[in-house]
């Protein structure tokens, strides 16, 4: 009996250990704001109130917000949070109207650098979206006439050089070592991507795609998918008429030319382009239109005549590549919370969730 006893020790203690290591290894994974398949949700906050945060949504839905203040005693990020990108261990956070990049630890949110405008080779002036190149590498567009592409060494949290491309650069793409850039005019007119090799950090060749291409995604056969916007008068506001065609196009990435182009609402029109997605593991485009969101199939030869949602103005647009979820993210005001609605693949509502102010785009993470 006593030996029997001996060996039911001993196997405890294996498998206590045991536990205990998966339980310190998960703890550098899961239940962390790096967790597998959970949400980070960009708050823009209010112009000039500098109060945009960060959300979290976990797997099960429960949401945090504020996690950023919360992990650096109460320190505000700023004024215009407009993006938020992990690479590594890293998260890079561009605030907008600070002028500034804040990187932090992914998996707690802590503060390990800021990067300001301060020099030539650190132009943060009005900096959009990063792009993880490597886990030491990144790209930040930045600029709003003249655009240029930050080089981020996240050994050193500095900006290492510059990459000249077309005006006012938003959010990339990236297709083995091609990086498409859309160039979306700032407060000025652009209608081109520029294609940068990532190895020399050099602009190798630049496709005209349509006025304004903002949103950017890739696709399950490797080909980029632009949304370009269109020119839009706002003297009447708030209708907003279209003085150029907003369109879906397709760069066929074996050849970098466009093989397809869809027409989303007519030049003279009274509608707007409000977001792009992919999802269903990159074989499905959502976009919407107006207070419409539509799915696409990537091999579609026409765009789908009805929506699978409708009936809510969303701000910002994404879809889980974990659950093939849908959420819509909703700024009622820019002064008040903001909402994750979040839908099944066929546009049935499961819940909503309240997040900050201004939730722009949600990021979910790998």
């Amino acid at each position: 009996m006593k030996k029997l006893t001996m060996k039911f020790t001993v196997v405890m203690l294996v498998c206590l250990s045991v536990l205990s290591c998966k339980k310190e290894e998960s703890d550098n994974t899961l239940g962390t704001y790096a967790e597998t398949g959970a949400a980070i949700v960009v708050n823009e906050g209010n112009y000039g109130s500098s109060n945009g945060s960060v959300s979290y949504i976990d797997r099960n839905g429960v949401v945090s917000n504020y996690i950023y203040e919360n992990a650096n005693a109460g320190s505000s990020l700023g004024d215009v949070l407009q993006s938020y990108t992990k690479v590594g261990n890293k998260g890079i956070i561009c605030v907008n109207n600070s002028f500034k990049i804040e990187i932090v630890d992914a998996r707690t949110f802590k503060r390990i650098a800021t990067i300001v405008d301060t020099t030539a080779t650190q132009n943060t002036s009005y900096v959009r979206y990063a792009l993880g190149i490597t886990e030491t590498k990144a790209y930040v567009t930045n600029g709003n006439y003249a655009g240029e592409v930050e080089v981020i060494d996240l050994n050193t949290n500095t900006i290492i050089k510059s990459i000249n491309v077309g005006k006012g650069p938003e959010q990339m793409a990236m297709n083995g070592n091609n990086v498409y850039v859309c160039n979306s005019g700032g407060f000025d007119v652009d209608s081109t991507v520029s294609i940068i090799n990532a190895s020399t950090d050099l602009v190798t060749s630049t496709i005209n795609v349509g006025d304004i291409p903002t949103k950017i995604v890739k696709d399950a056969q490797n080909n980029i998918w632009v949304l370009c916007a269109g020119q839009s008068d706002y003297s009447n506001w708030p209708t907003i008429n279209k003085l150029s065609p907003a369109q879906l196009v397709r760069i066929n990435t074996a050849t970098n030319t466009v093989d397809k182009r869809f027409t989303l609402i007519d030049a003279g029109s009274a509608s707007y382009v409000v977001n792009l997605a992919i999802g269903d593991n990159g074989r499905t485009i959502y976009y919407s239109v107006s207070n419409r969101i539509y799915s696409l199939d990537i091999t579609a030869g026409s765009l789908p005549a009805t929506p699978i949602i409708s009936g809510r103005d969303f701000y910002g647009l994404a879809a889980s590549p974990y659950n093939n979820q849908i959420w819509g993210l909703q700024a009622p005001n820019f002064t008040s919370s903001g909402y994750v609605f979040r839908y099944t693949a066929n546009g049935t509502l499961i819940d909503s969730i309240q997040v900050g102010i201004g939730p722009n785009n949600a990021i979910f993470n790998k």
